[in-house]
């Protein structure tokens, strides 16, 4: 009797219909178990959660500051005249975000608003210029000529002659500073008539003019052959955004063109960076048959320059002048 009902207890328990201790054992060792697997896994996927998190803000992050890198370091040899301020950081999706760069010019002490820079960066390490952002052409009814105007300001954009390429009309904004009032702040354009150092520029532009910035001569024999090959579309000026160059060192002057050197040096040291390409050209271009890239490798030929019209009409007596091109205006209030 006593078999019978061990034999029953067991099949009652292999049915799940024991209600002997034994089973109840079972039973909780079994919640125990599948308790213990769904927190197993619940960590899992909170860790996995986590680590990928992390992993995504330290990539994005990256693609942020190298981005930043590569802007900050370009511009300091391209936009004539253009400061950065500060940038913005927008979040745009998993895979990318867009920085904002506040720009502006500084004319005699007074900063005026320019457009932003916008670029979009990867996830995976690309960036490129936001799309959409054009400047503004209107044809000028004295010569004829083309306008270039900042999209976002609707300030003047100053574009560039180079010496050597030939051009079928030539501007001169000096005839036009007569138009302006005695306390207006120009920003002007010039391009000179031959390749200059820089302190051949330091000593021939007067005194009371503000010299900002200086064009540098970038350009290979092939490209200016090239330019002046063309049989069907007349060649136009620079525009501001297409040239290189430096800017004027607030204190020390001879500073100026070492700070473009290492700027451009340093651009070399970024094979990953979006201008890499850019800056070995104008390093190799600039640096001809020297062994390296020095100060006397450096010729200028064009400049930005500040002042009152008063001021700036003093140009009009300087044979280096070739041609002249009116940047911001502003009054001092």
């Amino acid at each position: 009797m006593t078999e019978n009902k061990k034999e029953q207890e067991l099949n009652d328990f292999f049915d799940g219909k024991s209600t002997s201790t034994i089973s109840k054992v079972v039973k909780r060792a079994k919640r125990i178990t599948i308790l213990r697997n769904m927190g197993i896994s619940l960590f899992v996927i909170v860790f996995l959660l986590i680590t990928l998190s992390l992993s995504w803000l330290f990539i994005i992050r990256g693609s942020q500051e190298k981005a930043m890198r590569d802007i900050e370091l370009f511009s300091r040899i391209t936009n004539p005249n253009i400061e950065l301020l500060r940038s913005q950081n927008e979040s745009n999706g998993v895979f990318e975000g867009i920085l904002t760069f506040n720009r502006y010019k500084e004319i005699e002490g007074i900063p005026v608003d320019w457009s932003n820079e916008v670029v979009r960066y990867s996830l995976f390490g690309g960036m490129s210029r936001f799309t959409g952002h054009s400047l503004i052409q209107i044809e000028d009814k004295e010569d004829g000529l083309y306008r270039n105007y900042d999209s976002e300001t609707k300030q003047r954009m100053m574009s560039f002659y180079h010496p050597e390429v030939l051009y079928n009309q030539i501007r001169n904004d000096l005839n036009t500073l007569n138009n302006f009032t005695d306390d207006t702040l120009v920003e002007l354009g010039i391009s000179f008539n031959q390749k200059y150092t820089p302190e051949e520029v330091r000593e021939l532009i007067p005194d009371n003019i503000t010299l900002k910035w200086y064009w540098v001569d970038t350009y290979s024999e092939e490209d200016i052959e090239s330019l002046n090959k063309k049989k069907y579309k007349p060649n136009s000026p620079e525009l501001a955004t297409e040239i290189y160059g430096f800017s004027e060192h607030p204190t020390d002057s001879s500073m100026s063109e070492k700070r473009f050197i290492d700027d451009v040096q340093s651009g070399l040291n970024y094979e990953d960076g979006k201008y890499f390409g850019e800056f070995n050209r104008i390093y190799n271009n600039l640096k001809g048959d020297s062994v390296k890239l020095a100060p006397e490798d450096i010729e200028i030929i064009g400049a930005v320059v500040t002042g009152t019209p008063k001021e700036l009409a003093e140009l009009n007596e300087m044979d280096m002048i070739r041609a002249t091109v009116l940047g911001v205006t502003v009054k001092p209030y």
